[in-house]
């Protein structure tokens, strides 16, 4: 069996940890061992130095069953919790979730909250998020999938109200940021926009969340199940584009959200219009620097499926850069590869770069490096220089190996991320200026030594 010695995600917990820490009202309960909390919380703090929020990280409220529970059950310890954490914690929405030594010993956890007295209080439902049962990006899908199964009220449709799925908070580390600036573009094409996990949403977004006239999944592969169980539980069609960075993707996916909705046209050619002028007037301002320096660069690409192929396409079609490969990240069924597969050929590269399924960093590292040596350039071996590489912050010794530049775009990212986005008009521009600004950091550092 291989050993992934420094892992891109963690287990569906993990994952569900994260999105309902980041759910205005919602408060988690972790049925489970003590380490779960604490140890979930490190994990998804990577993904840009994520906080606690209201009730989130090591103040998530849980059972902390141990060995004496694990032999003779641990129902009255949750009951307990789930009481306590009603008379302590404010919410509108309680929300149980199983570890996995809660699984493995077969809790009943809705018969405990069945027997909850004051539950009248709150609402109170269970998610079995068992970490063994898959990876963090399983966890959100299963906790939106079942929040429109059990949470969500059937409402009247709203004709411009949509909902954004996609993003994975923490583990998709610009998610604020991507989330805020894909909202604020179809709100200037006349769309009303949930998307539930930034500071400006309330609890009420999510109760609307069933009164939406589309559904719009920002990846080929991560919130797909959620909009299946809303076409089937609210009858919300839905739609799926990649996560759009920059010019060229953005006006895409604004045409697309528009022919699907049947917007006013004239409406959406100015909105187009307006933001491309504002775009392009920001690369004009580095113009000079542009021409007078050869910015271009080979590129290499380490992310999850739903961020790799959008900042693959970057690179070439915006800004001229050489991508020659997008290395996929997140464990993946077959089914779920062929979705990936199927997103990949329909984007336009000149030259594609190789698509390579890998989540083990050594074995990536191998894999560009017994392809490219450093230093020996001749008929047959490529030299990557100058690289510039947008992946984890755990792939800086390849970036030292090929004497390339490293942007952490993917979990683990370690520097902070506060609102900062790569997503739509503002975030290609923010993305251009980041990557300018490592090629600039370097030439500073040649000129130093020299």
């Amino acid at each position: 069996m291989a050993v992934i010695e420094r892992p891109r995600f963690s287990c569906m917990l993990g994952g569900a940890l994260a999105t309902l820490s980041f759910l205005p009202g919602v408060v988690p309960i972790i049925h489970g061992a003590q380490g779960c909390g604490g140890g979930l919380f490190g994990a998804y703090t990577l993904g840009g130095r994520l906080g606690t929020g209201y009730c989130g990280g090591t103040g998530i409220p849980s059972s902390n069953i141990g060995e004496k529970e694990i032999i003779f059950g641990g129902a009255e310890r949750l009951k307990t919790q789930i009481e306590n954490t009603l008379d302590v914690m404010k919410g509108k929405l309680y929300v149980v979730v199983s570890a996995c030594m809660a699984d493995i010993i077969g809790e009943d956890i809705e018969g405990v909250i069945n027997q909850i007295e004051n539950k009248e209080k709150a609402s109170i439902i269970y998610i079995d998020t068992g970490g063994f049962q898959g990876k963090a990006y399983d966890g959100y899908d299963i906790v939106f999938q079942e929040l429109f199964r059990q949470y969500i009220p059937k409402r009247e449709k709203k004709k411009n109200l949509v909902n954004l799925f996609g993003e994975v908070p923490g583990y998709d580390p610009y998610f604020r940021g991507n989330l805020e600036e894909i909202k604020r573009i179809l709100g200037e094409i006349g769309l009303e926009v949930n998307q539930f996990l930034t500071p400006g949403e309330t609890h009420e977004n999510l109760l609307s969340a069933g009164s939406a006239a589309l559904n719009i999944v920002l990846s080929p592969v991560h919130g797909i199940k959620i909009v299946q169980t809303a076409k089937k539980t609210h009858d919300i069609d839905y739609l799926v584009e990649p996560l759009p960075v920059g010019a060229i993707a953005t006006e895409r996916f604004i045409r697309k959200v528009a022919e699907r909705l049947e917007l006013d046209s004239e409406k959406v050619e100015k909105v187009v219009k307006n933001e491309k002028k504002k775009y392009y007037t920001y690369f004009e301002q580095v113009t000079d620097y542009i021409t007078d320096t050869d910015v271009q660069s080979y590129g290499i690409v380490i992310a999850n499926s739903t961020d790799a192929l959008s900042y693959a396409e970057y690179l070439e079609n915006e800004i001229g850069f050489i991508p020659k490969y997008i290395f996929i990240t997140d464990f993946l069924s077959e089914s779920e590869k062929a979705q990936v597969e199927e997103a990949y050929f329909k984007l336009a590269f000149g030259e594609p770069p190789e698509l390579v399924f890998e989540m083990e960093t050594k074995a990536i590292e191998r894999y560009v490096t017994q392809r490219h040596h450093f230093g020996e350039a001749d008929e047959y071996v490529e030299t990557l220089y100058p690289l510039i590489i947008l992946g984890s912050s755990i792939d800086t010794q390849l970036a030292n190996k090929l004497e390339g530049d490293l942007l952490p775009i993917s979990y683990p990212c370690y520097p902070a991320v506060l609102n900062k986005g790569y997503a739509g008009f503002r975030g290609g521009n923010t993305l251009f200026e980041d990557i300018l600004n490592l090629q600039q950091k370097r030439e500073v550092k040649v000129i130093v030594q020299e």
